[in-house]
């Protein structure tokens, strides 16, 4: 992660026309299907934000911290995580983030999968949803609300999506949608959603979804990502939402090739003791 988020004037988000969408329950803890987790599995699959002891979290622990201050100052509880093109670490990025925030008790932490094309939460979390939200947007019989999921001895909920090729901007611009959009809108003021949102140029779906959310996160990766890419995506999407820019595998600092804190301030941070 590089480049510090820096405050931007916010914009509501697109308000609802008057009793044009109908409102779901959004699941809560108790209606949740467990899955078998701990600190060994969660590093083998790289969340790292669950555990404030491990190094490589403390990335994540400051952008909660911003997240946090967005959400007192502004209201901002749905935040949308990014990137202008595929395979940046935009899902790694959105997986630990969100374990970050669920450690603070004063919110419920969701992170919903709505990259309908090429989602990879589950991978990170272990979920296998048989009906998740692919389900819901298509109207499966059965799927009246998106299936969700937690993980043992966590506080965080997830909403996964099974990955294929399907109409996603249909989906994604359908009455479902937009009523589960809504949904998470009008909920308890303490839940907080980190959604997970394909890459900006893949497709509308992006613009789509940002359009009832509060702000968005850009990944972008060095080496990989031009400087055009985010020129270009922070002008589709309107800087006045941006929260910030993840420069994930940054040499000079944060997020190294793998996943790991690469930072002279992150030493002697964890749990083995320093040999110097």
């Amino acid at each position: 992660m590089h480049n510090p988020f820096h405050q931007t004037a916010g914009v509501s988000p697109l308000s609802d026309p008057p009793a044009s969408l109908s409102v779901i329950p959004i699941p809560g803890t108790d209606s949740a299907t467990e899955i078998a987790w701990d600190s060994s599995v969660a590093k083998s699959r790289g969340v790292y934000g669950f555990d404030s002891m491990d190094a490589r979290s403390r990335s994540f622990n400051l952008i909660r911290v911003r997240l946090l201050d967005l959400q007192a100052s502004r209201g901002w509880r749905m935040i949308g995580v990014v990137s202008a093109t595929p395979n940046v670490g935009k899902s790694f990025i959105s997986a630990n983030i969100a374990a970050a925030l669920s450690r603070d008790p004063r919110f419920q932490t969701y992170v919903v999968d709505l990259d309908l094309r090429r989602g990879s939460l589950s991978g990170f979390f272990g979920t296998n949803p048989e009906a998740g939200i692919r389900s819901y947007l298509e109207a499966a019989p059965g799927s009246d609300v998106p299936a969700i999921y937690r993980l043992e001895g966590e506080r965080l909920l997830i909403m996964p999506t099974s990955a294929g090729a399907i109409h996603s901007a249909e989906l994604l611009a359908g009455e479902r949608s937009q009523t589960l959009l809504r949904s998470m809108r009008v909920s308890d003021e303490k839940n907080i959603f980190i959604v997970d949102l394909p890459p900006v140029f893949a497709n509308d779906d992006a613009a789509t979804v940002m359009a009832r959310l509060d702000g968005y996160i850009l990944v972008a990766e060095e080496g990989k990502t031009k400087q055009r890419e985010i020129h270009d995506s922070v002008g589709m999407l309107g800087e006045s939402r941006l929260a910030g820019v993840i420069l994930n595998k940054y040499r000079g600092g944060v997020v190294s090739d793998g996943y790991g804190i690469d930072d002279y301030y992150a030493a002697g941070y964890g749990n083995e003791p320093s040999n110097s």
